[in-house]
């Protein structure tokens, strides 16, 4: 049964070998030197996931350790990195099963397992190479639970069994922060779905040596990532939107109140997949609305039913919670995410919902045992659902096959997502497509003109090409809406002079100086703004205004 179920992941996997480097990939791996090198691999673990101008945040060490073994392996083919990733997923959808088989009758557990396998929307983590590390935790994470149900089942947990689980603990840890949940997780299967006969304070007990360890592990992971990371809890920068409308802590869970039906659709029926979650099609809140009613009541059903079946139907409770811990570190709930939803972020999570629609399975097939009709159309509804789960999977899978392919998908998948057209405008821009690209640029500021990125990301490509006319308001916008930005001083500052706005430009390149931008080039667009002052006080002197085109001309070749 478990060959099966590894088989069903390799079909809805493998359609991502033939892919090449996508979207994140990119900037993680293809571009920064340090992945194309296995010299000093150690230093991962004093150094952030994101390279410093991409960002310079999270910590994964183990995940950096492994690109850059693959890229070692594969001469910078991405082939090996997808190669890793199908064999995760195999190898997770088996832990899966052997976890299922645990706390879910065999049959119950391998549907579980096999719908997991097939699950499109596990195909973002898949098949785009920086899901690497959201895979080998959710191996890990069913692997370690697994090894503790069935260590339970047989009585006490032995030392040895300890020990693996301690080691893959922190290796988890190394790979995805989310991990850090799992102690949760061990208290949640010990007082839902382990069958002990000993009081539950008895049981608490015996477990406190064990949650010790954990917490050691986990404050020397946390001690030494804060060492490395100075993005507070979280370890990533909030979501650009988050940042540039200022959102309070309660507006941000209020928005994801309102998002939760998406959760609930990506789980149980992912037709529509989608690479952008943003405004205006998620909507953010300002403030109580009745658009966060139908999340509200959705959340509240979930939480009902896990507290309803909590006795009669503890595996279903166990999957409800597995899914709630998972979830919450990504879920903008606790602490900012670097995205509202991204789907990459919801294998593990999902590891829960099967568990919990595997729970269902037997009260199902006591209704359906005494008709070998009712039985045979059961066989075939679940035949049905696996294979379109492969389906669904394979053909998602090419849309990853190449960023031209990703972005243009994202944008018929939710042309109402301000980012689906950003990333395809910045895409069109980098590959000299520039006229397409400044259509998209400019149709995702009318669906969401609060972006200080994109206002900097167009204005530096106007000037790129000697268009300051239109970059100028982009700038000015951009500081409206992060009046602290350390970016684009001395861009603006060049289009300014080149405008004869004189004295704004020696100010703003005097602004990039305090923020760190380079001397040398501040100096000289300074230096450059006071002699077309002086020469153009002494051309109105002597009455001589024809030579100001010539002097636009000089002044455009400054860098």
């Amino acid at each position: 049964m478990a060959t099966a179920v590894a088989a069903l992941a390799l079909a809805a996997a493998a359609g991502s070998l033939g892919n090449g480097f996508t979207y994140d990939d990119v900037y993680l791996i293809q571009r920064p030197p340090r992945m194309h090198t296995l010299d000093g691999w150690w230093r991962e673990f004093a150094h952030t996931y994101w390279p410093e101008d991409a960002g310079g945040d999270g910590y994964r060490p183990l995940t950096i350790i492994a690109y850059r073994l693959q890229w070692a392996l594969g001469g910078g083919s991405p082939l090996p990195f997808h190669a890793v990733n199908v064999a995760l997923h195999v190898a997770g959808s088996v832990a899966v099963f052997w976890l299922g088989c645990a706390a879910l009758p065999l049959a119950a557990a391998w549907i579980a397992a096999a719908i997991y396998a097939v699950h499109p929307v596990h195909v973002e983590a898949i098949a785009n190479v920086v899901g690497q590390s959201e895979m080998a935790v959710a191996f890990l994470m069913a692997l370690i639970a697994a090894l503790y149900l069935h260590g339970r089942l047989a009585g006490a947990i032995t030392r040895r069994r300890w020990a693996a689980i301690f080691t893959l603990y922190a290796g988890a840890l190394l790979f995805k922060e989310h991990a850090i949940v799992l102690p949760a997780l061990i208290l949640l299967a010990e007082v839902t779905v382990v069958r002990d006969s000993a009081s539950r304070w008895r049981r608490a007990v015996s477990l406190r040596p064990a949650l010790l360890g954990f917490t050691l592990i986990a404050v020397v992971y946390l001690w030494t990532r804060s060492a490395v990371v100075v993005e507070g809890l979280s370890g990533f920068k909030p979501f650009v939107v988050f940042q540039a409308l200022q959102l309070s802590s309660a507006n941000r869970v209020l928005t994801m109140i309102g998002a939760a039906p998406e959760w609930v659709r990506l789980f149980l029926w992912p037709a529509r997949l989608m690479t952008e979650y943003s405004p205006p099609y998620v909507d953010v809140a300002q403030g109580v609305s009745p658009t966060q009613l139908p999340g509200l009541l959705v959340l509240l059903g979930v939480v009902g039913l896990a507290a309803a079946t909590w006795r009669r139907v503890p595996a279903t409770t166990f999957g409800i919670g597995w899914l709630i811990l998972m979830l919450l570190p990504a879920s903008n709930f606790l602490v900012p995410a670097g995205f509202i939803i991204a789907e990459r972020t919801l294998m593990s999570p999902s590891i829960g919902v099967m568990l919990a629609l595997g729970s269902a399975v037997p009260a199902i097939y006591a209704r359906v045992e005494t008709s070998a009709r009712a039985r045979r159309l059961a066989a075939l509804v679940v035949a049905a659902l696996l294979g379109l789960g492969v389906w669904r999977s394979t053909t998602r899978s090419l849309a990853w096959r190449d960023n031209e392919t990703l972005f243009r998908q994202g944008v018929q998948d939710a042309p109402d997502s301000y980012r689906a057209h950003f990333m395809l405008g910045v895409y069109l821009f980098e590959n000299g497509n520039k006229a397409e690209g400044e259509r998209h640029y400019r149709h995702a500021l009318g669906l969401f003109p609060y972006d200080p990125l994109m206002a900097y990301a167009l204005a530096e490509q106007y000037r790129a090409v000697g268009l300051c006319a239109p970059a100028i308001p982009l700038y000015s916008a951009l500081y409206a809406l992060l009046p602290d930005a350390r970016l684009g001083h001395l861009g603006f500052a060049n289009c300014l002079l080149q405008t004869f706005q004189l004295d704004e430009a020696k100010s703003e390149a005097l602004a990039g100086i305090r923020v760190g931008a380079p001397v040398k080039s501040a100096r000289a667009i300074i230096e450059a703004a006071q002699q077309a002052g002086d020469s153009l006080d002494a051309r109105a002197a002597r009455g001589d205004t024809m030579a100001t085109a010539a002097m636009a001309a000089r002044l455009r070749r400054l860098p």
